[in-house]
């Protein structure tokens, strides 16, 4: 669960990286808008902790997590609920109807369909 971080916290993540971005390793200046990101997503397993905490650039955050951990976090939502069974079985056209794609001649021949 994401907890929001108090003044306190944010500075001594930002001391502890040198005021350097870690997507892009430029410097965050005065002023500067600037986020805590997590190295590893919580959702993909990280931790809350200041160890997995570093300051970003908020375009370098945004685009990291559009570009990278939000579909690396779907990947793995999807992986898991195919592991636990979770997903519907695909359905099957029934043999023979227009869906199935083939048809039988009076003649006993399987042809495709429509031509």
């Amino acid at each position: 669960m994401r907890r929001s971080l108090s003044t306190t916290a944010r500075v001594r993540v930002f001391e502890a990286a040198g005021g350097i971005c870690h997507l892009c390793n430029g410097k965050i200046t005065v002023g500067e808008r600037w986020e805590v990101s997590h190295d590893r997503p919580l959702a993909l397993g990280g931790s809350d902790t200041p160890d997995n905490m570093k300051p970003a650039h908020y375009s370098c955050h945004r685009a990291q997590t559009s570009e990278t951990d939000i579909p690396a976090i779907a990947k793995a939502k999807r992986r898991y609920a195919k592991f636990i069974g979770a997903t519907a079985p695909k359905a099957r056209p029934l043999a023979g109807s227009r869906a199935s794609g083939l048809r039988k001649r009076m003649n006993g021949t399987v042809e495709r369909w429509p031509r």
